[in-house]
């Protein structure tokens, strides 16, 4: 019998159960762990005593962090944002020698609205409610605040009242620069002081360059990553300017790209309308797609990572980016790709089985999708497979996944794994196929696929897939791609019963939970994971697949 790692035995051998705490559960942030004895040495029985210790213990764990923050903090946090955004409106009076006849009226509508906001519940603003203000304040501060929590309703009230507040001390200090009193005590004014002028900083693109070189020398984006990041920096310095100064950019910049963003075209070098003409003439044009708000969000974070390692490198004070993202309805942020039904399964494997039609001429047309069925790996996992990646280990043949070799990849940490070759895939001759290939000389699964920095050694099994196999068999949606075919294990996996932590592990999620991320680090044995992969059942007919297929 299996015992879990939080089971342990005591030198009289009765059970107790280790139950780790996060650290930001202890007071000097160590960790630590409870002991509870089971007082039973039957191990069946210490396992049944445990389950619920294990779901108070998550609960223990999950309320305690939701809660660490106290009133006291985010009332403080509250005070030194608005004292300093007072005391920084305080020094643009000075240097102007007070608001403008219209920043004034917006000063006192502004008040009004904050007091009526307070007074009636209602939001700061009249189209749209607070949250994606609070949702920057949390953002900016890393509160850990969750909406509908007691602390939030406290937040948003004194959000109101510390605005209310800044709005009040900045017009009473112009009222005061403007009131030029002669009965006030005259004041000695010193001569002007040589100020030492402001230490220039780097241009935007030097910035840029720094950033991307460490992060090169770091091996931290895989090639997929590094294009799209390069893409996105690049428009960066077309909004705001190559030789701007990172310093001196400021809130009303990050709001001139996130509102350049919102307008910005989809795919705008693919299109004719847009391609190969200047930022200022493409902005807003009629009858053409722009970027989705996932796409926006993503330009944003990778803005936001550049300004918080310029941060920790010294060359800007504050990352301008902090809190900008919009936010989405949960409900449809979710991931629109489906799983494949039972019949549309039998549909692909009937196809490249028996290659009718002509729709699995090459190899990989027909490897390509078995894997994926029989794995739930990812396309580009599958594409950049080398022929010493498919190995036994402990007796068990296996595909490891990895990003050692040519250009290869992996998109976390959780990513390289290994996974057990399915019998069926076995039965159907891919051991065979492999033999064929190293007998040879190759080194690659798929010797033919070329590398796209973009899209990695996916992109010509994905195209075939996506349009021309399901095309074909009547199954085109813009739900139904390659990557539906690993929602598709993940779905008959967990209809069967295999735990979520073994299919997450055989398709490289991350783990989530307390008991996984302490405990089970180095994953489940292989054999585990094989009486796992093995379950995975379509139920198919005895398929004999042509021999007439070319590379």
């Amino acid at each position: 019998m299996l015992i879990p790692a939080y089971l342990l035995r005591s030198r009289n051998g009765i059970f107790y159960l280790r139950w780790p705490l996060p650290r930001q559960l202890h007071p000097q942030k160590l960790a630590s762990d409870i002991k509870v004895s089971l007082q039973t040495r039957d191990p069946r029985k210490a396992l049944r005593l445990s389950r619920p210790l294990i779901h108070i213990g998550e609960q223990y764990n999950n309320v305690g962090i939701a809660c660490r923050m106290d009133y006291q903090h985010l009332r403080t946090t509250l005070q030194n944002h608005f004292r300093e955004l007072r005391d920084q409106t305080r020094k643009e009076i000075d240097a102007a020698g007070g608001l403008s006849a219209s920043d004034r009226d917006l000063y006192q509508t502004s008040l009004k609205i904050a007091e009526q906001a307070i007074e009636t519940g209602r939001p700061l603003s009249f189209v749209k409610s607070d949250d994606e203000l609070l949702a920057r304040f949390i953002d900016r501060f890393g509160l850990d605040i969750a909406k509908g929590a007691d602390l939030y309703d406290k937040l948003e009230r004194d959000v109101k009242r510390g605005y209310r507040r800044f709005l009040e001390d900045v017009l009473a200090y112009d009222a005061e620069v403007a009131d030029f009193d002669l009965n006030s005590p005259a004041q000695h004014i010193a001569p002007p002081t040589q100020i030492a002028p402001t230490e220039k900083g780097m241009p935007l693109a030097d910035t840029i360059k720094a950033y991307v070189d460490e992060k090169r020398d770091g091996k931290n984006w895989a090639y997929k990553t590094e294009s799209e990041k390069l893409s996105h920096l690049e428009l960066l310095k077309e909004i705001l300017g190559a030789d701007t100064d990172v310093k001196i950019l400021g809130a009303m910049d990050a709001k001139k790209v996130k509102d350049t963003l919102r307008s910005y075209p989809k795919n705008r070098e693919k299109m004719k309308e847009t391609s190969g003409r200047p930022l200022s003439e493409i902005l807003g044009l009629p009858d053409v797609a722009k970027l989705h708000t996932t796409s926006v969000n993503k330009y944003l974070q990778s803005y936001g990572d550049l300004f918080n390692w310029a941060k920790q490198n010294g060359h800007v004070d504050q990352n301008i980016f902090v809190g900008l993202a919009i936010r989405q309805n949960k409900a449809r942020n979710q991931d629109s790709r489906e799983a494949f039904s039972p019949d549309q399964i039998q549909l692909i494997l009937a196809a490249v089985l028996s290659n009718k039609n002509g729709l699995a001429n090459k190899e990989y047309q027909k490897w390509g999708p078995l894997i994926g069925i029989y794995t739930g790996a990812r396309l580009s996992e599958i594409a950049q497979l080398h022929l010493k990646d498919i190995r036994e280990v402990d007796g068990i043949c296996c595909f490891d996944i990895n990003d050692e070799g040519d250009r290869k990849s992996v998109k976390t940490e959780a990513s390289r794994r290994l996974i057990p070759m399915h019998p069926r895939l076995i039965q159907l001759g891919l051991l065979d196929y492999v033999a064929v290939k190293r007998r040879l000389g190759e080194q690659k699964l798929f010797p033919t696929f070329t590398y796209d920095p973009k899209n990695g050694w996916g992109r010509r099994l994905g195209h075939y897939f996506n349009t021309r196999l399901l095309p074909e068999l009547g199954l085109k949606n813009s739900g139904l791609v390659f990557h539906s075919l690993r929602h598709t294990v993940v779905t008959q996996l967990m209809q069967i019963g295999v735990d979520l932590a073994i299919v997450q592990a055989l398709v490289g999620h991350t783990r989530q939970g307390v008991t996984h991320q302490n405990y089970f680090k180095q994953g489940y044995t292989l054999q585990q994971l094989n009486e796992a992969i093995k379950k995975l059942d379509y139920s198919l007919p005895a398929l004999k697949p042509d021999i007439a297929i070319q590379d």
